[in-house]
């Protein structure tokens, strides 16, 4: 039986590692293609945004995170910008777009 547990462990760890690894590629790839002046429309770009957004959360989950309780930090986060009126809130709206966007996918 302890042999299984110690696996277990030791899956876990490196897991964990290729996660931190995925992410760290994923946001050297990411100012990579915003240097070379990338369009919003190319799929790389998008292909690279989603697998950081994806990691995040399965990084989250893998520390003890729920999906919901990360979901629920984003809107806590996008509400406290919203009042505190953050730049990219008073130029954009964006922080308003985002938790509408969020409050739509429930």
């Amino acid at each position: 039986m302890r042999l299984d547990k110690s696996s277990d462990v030791t899956r876990n760890v490196k897991i964990m590692e290729w996660m931190k690894t995925e992410l760290l590629m994923s946001v050297g790839d990411l100012f990579n293609l915003i240097f070379k002046g990338v369009k919003p429309l190319d799929e790389t770009l998008q292909d690279t945004l989603a697998n950081i957004i994806m990691i995040t959360y399965l990084l989250a989950k893998r520390l003890g995170i729920s999906f919901t309780e990360i979901d629920y930090k984003i809107k806590e986060k996008l509400r406290l910008g919203i009042k505190e009126e953050h730049s990219i809130e008073r130029w954009y709206g964006e922080l308003s777009q985002l938790k509408k966007h969020m409050d739509n996918k429930e």
